[in-house]
Formats: C-alpha cells, structure tokens, sequence
C-alpha cells in the first residue's frame, strides 16, 4: 500500500508514469546484482607456461600440435617431473599441476603428495640424464630414455639405473593440458602401464638358458653329459611389475 501511494504520488508530482516507474526499479535492482557480481568474482588470473627456451619454430593444426613443441615441452615437463630433491619437489610438483587437465588433476596431485613423502623421508635425491627423445605424434606423446642416478644425503647410490618417462598432452584447439605422467618401460615407452610383455620385453628379465651350466657347477649340483640332470619344475616367467612413481 506504501508502495502504490509513493508511486501514486510521484506520477501526480512529476508526471512520471507507473510503466516508467517500474522501469527505473529495475534498473537499480540491475546495478545493485551487478555490482554483487563484481564483488564476488573471482580474480584468479591464469598463467600459460611455455618451454622457458624455445628454440624451434612449430606447428599447431586442429587439435594437434607439432613434434618440435611435443619435444620442446615434453622434454621440460620430464626434466621438473624425474630429476628432484627433497628441497624443490614440492616447487616442481605445484608447477606441473598447474598444467594437468582436470579430469586427471586428482590422481596425480596424490601421487605427487606420495612421491614428495617418501623422498623427504629417504632424503634421497634424483638425477635424470636423458640420452634418447621418441616422439608420437599420433599419441601427442613424449618419452625420454636415460640414466638417473640416486643419493641417498651426498652419497650416491652405486649403480645408475635405465630408467624411461612418458609424457603425454591434450591440445583441445586452444590450451594444451597434461593427460598423462608416468615412469615407463625402456623399451616400449608409449605402452599402457599394464600392458601384457611381448618376447622383446621378456628377454630382459628372464636368466638366458646358457647361463643355467655355470650357475649349477657354482652351486655343486653340476651333472656330466652321461648323467641327465634331474628336471626342475618349469615355473612361468615373472611378469615385470608395472613401472612405479618416483
């Protein structure tokens, strides 16, 4: 009733009509929503990283980008990901989240938390030397193959292993993401993790059959030609377990 007095009154006083009144009404409830919404909204501001040294020119057609950047790219993201210490990892892991898609920004942010866990732990530090660059341009995937060395506090672990890691992007026609991270086999680095091992693979874990003598005679159960040796249960050939995070 207030409400239809006042607006009675306006339209008496200044000749203002009551279609023009609810018009200004609205309007002030517009700007009063609008600059709720402007208070309210998110400031975040997105940084793209790029290779810190670009150093080739590349391509990007459709929803594919060329293999200079997969090789550029995928051979920094590898490098922040394989070579760490317990002082820089949790820097390293924040910087490659960033990049993650988010259907799989999950998962890998909790086998980043339990990688950087067991290393600071161990206080154990890495360094990954790659030597090789395989590229799939098909797969949009990177594999760098090389020697990492370990330490344990300044003292190197003897031995470098032979170690693989896999990188592979999703370029949806504007932003590019990480799809996939992961140590992976020498050998065959663009596999799924799980794959069943081919001939090639089980080679480098199975003991060759010409070695079977020497190791017999070392441990005195070495039996003549004339004597057959007794038949040992064939057992199947271990399956190599599928490759670990950090």
């Amino acid at each position: 009733m207030l409400l239809r007095k006042l607006m009675a009154d306006v339209e008496a006083r200044a000749g203002v009509t009551k279609a023009f009144q609810m018009i200004l009404i609205a309007s002030l409830l517009t700007n009063v929503f609008m600059a709720g919404a402007f208070f309210t909204m998110d400031r975040t501001v997105r940084t793209i990283l790029v290779p810190p040294e670009i150093n080739k020119t590349f391509w990007v057609d459709g929803k594919h980008i060329g293999p200079e950047w997969l090789e550029q790219m995928g051979s920094w993201v590898i490098s922040q990901y394989a070579t760490v210490s317990p002082q820089s990892i949790d820097y390293q892991n924040s910087v490659l989240l960033k990049l993650v898609h988010p259907s799989v920004n999950g998962e890998l942010a909790v086998r980043f938390k339990m990688g950087a866990n067991r290393l600071k732990q161990e206080n154990m530090s890495k360094i990954f030397m790659p030597r090789e660059v395989r590229i799939s341009e098909k797969d949009q995937a990177v594999a760098l193959i090389g020697t990492q060395s370990t330490f344990i506090a300044d003292k190197r672990v003897p031995g470098d292993e032979v170690k693989a890691y896999l990188v592979v992007f999703d370029y949806d026609g504007s932003r590019t993401f990480i799809k996939e991270l992961r140590e992976t086999s020498p050998v065959r680095p663009f596999d799924p993790p799980n794959a069943p091992p081919t001939a090639e693979t089980e080679s480098l874990y199975q003991q060759p059959a010409q070695d079977v003598p020497a190791v017999q005679q070392q441990a005195g159960t070495f039996h003549s030609p004339a004597t057959p040796a007794p038949t040992a249960p064939v057992t199947p050939a271990a399956t190599p377990a599928a490759p670990i995070s950090r």
